[in-house]
């Protein structure tokens, strides 16, 4: 019995000290986690949909900083968050890519190096897909 007692508590103490852990320093929240463009048929296709916003949250205790942004594969970033991000605050990641007028998958990555506890390298998916445009008389099946 003693020893159950023991180990429960040393089980609490661990994770207490793990989550105490956690909550110290950046943590680093993107909204959304997942930049979800949907359909998008190629008459509806136009220049803003390749302009994409990213809201970054700071959920820690301490500044976030920043180290580097960076969007794969023609993906660019225009602008990031140079200064700290104070706890409870936040900064706006703004990327732009350019999308070929053709039926595709969308599939890029900003990936965002920072001095976050929960995540040094986070990556933010954008996905999308460009269909074909069907006319006001065809029936989509």
């Amino acid at each position: 019995m003693k020893r159950l007692f023991l180990f429960i508590v040393l089980v609490f103490a661990v994770n207490f000290t793990m989550l105490a852990q956690n909550n110290n320093g950046a943590f680093i929240v993107t909204n959304p986690d997942t930049v979800r463009l949907g359909e998008i048929s190629l008459n509806d296709l136009s220049v803003d949909n390749g302009k994409v916003n990213i809201n970054v949250v700071n959920n820690g205790n301490a500044p976030l900083i920043l180290n580097e942004v960076t969007g794969c594969c023609g993906t660019n970033i225009k602008e990031w968050p140079k200064a700290p991000i104070l706890p409870g605050k936040n900064g706006l990641i703004k990327v732009e890519f350019r999308i070929e007028p053709r039926p595709q998958i969308i599939s890029r990555t900003v990936t965002i190096k920072s001095n976050a506890a929960n995540s040094k390298t986070l990556k933010v998916p954008i996905e999308g897909v460009i269909i074909e445009s069907t006319s006001k008389n065809e029936i989509k099946l």
